[in-house]
């Protein structure tokens, strides 16, 4: 047999390209708050630490993109730290494509599921918004009023890829990744302020980040590059505790 490498799956007919992914021209609304601690804590890995009760809510549309097919999305990310190392966990996110849901979750191991994603407007008032099995879990409504606020600093991303053991329950995959946008360039930056409403719903339990207060808004106009992250620590994987023999 000859040797041969794959990185990307499935192995003969991939769902997506090989990395980097140039993102050209994006647009993003991230609304900023203030929320329960014990409650932000809960939606962390376990192996992180929460840094701060700020938080970003934000939605996203990609206009044009080399490797992946134009698509949007929307999350949230949290301020934490893992030993000395301090950045921010995407902590929920959901996309409308699955070569950008496979691709996150595969290689960064982003919590990526999918969704319905809207966004439209201008800088100066947007709507949008994210549904998922018939719940509209993010909604946001944007409107420009230039009063400028402290930003957090939520890079790099800090993520656990982790993933179930294929003999029975348990964990054969379990590293900490770290991963920083390359070339990222902002091209408009709007402040203001934004309405933001989360719907309950039990498959997506945002509705439990326990907003206590939103702090400001912020729409951008950017480009970055998107490639390999590294691995910081690799966590003992756990036994299968029902093997079959």
């Amino acid at each position: 047999m000859n040797k041969y490498e794959y990185t990307i799956l499935p192995e003969y007919s991939p769902l997506y390209p090989k990395l980097p992914y140039r993102y050209h021209d994006y647009q993003k609304v991230s609304v900023y708050c203030r929320g329960n601690k014990e409650a932000l804590q809960r939606f962390l890995p376990k192996e992180f630490e929460l840094t701060s009760d700020i938080f970003e809510v934000f939605i996203l549309k990609n206009n044009e993109i080399d490797g992946l097919d134009n698509y949007s999305e929307g999350g949230v990310v949290i301020q934490c730290a893992y030993k000395d190392k301090k950045g921010a966990c995407v902590a929920f996110e959901y996309v409308d494509t699955d070569d950008a849901l496979c691709a996150g979750r595969e290689i960064w191991r982003y919590p990526k599921k999918m969704g319905e994603v809207e966004f439209y407007g201008d800088a100066q008032k947007i709507s949008g918004s994210v549904s998922r099995k018939g719940k509209k879990i993010i909604d946001i409504t944007f409107e420009a009023n230039e009063k400028e606020f402290e930003v957090p600093i939520l890079s790099p991303r800090l993520q656990v890829k982790r993933m179930p053991h294929p003999e029975a329950e348990g964990t054969d995959t379990n590293s900490i990744v770290q991963n920083v946008l390359k070339d990222a360039q902002v091209k408009k930056q709007v402040f203001g302020k934004a309405d933001l409403n989360i719907e309950k719903s039990e498959k997506d339990p945002l509705y439990l980040l326990d907003i206590q207060e939103v702090l400001g808004a912020v729409y951008l106009e950017g480009a970055f590059t998107l490639t390999y992250g590294k691995v910081i620590d690799k966590i003992q994987d756990t036994k299968p505790t029902n093997q079959l023999t």
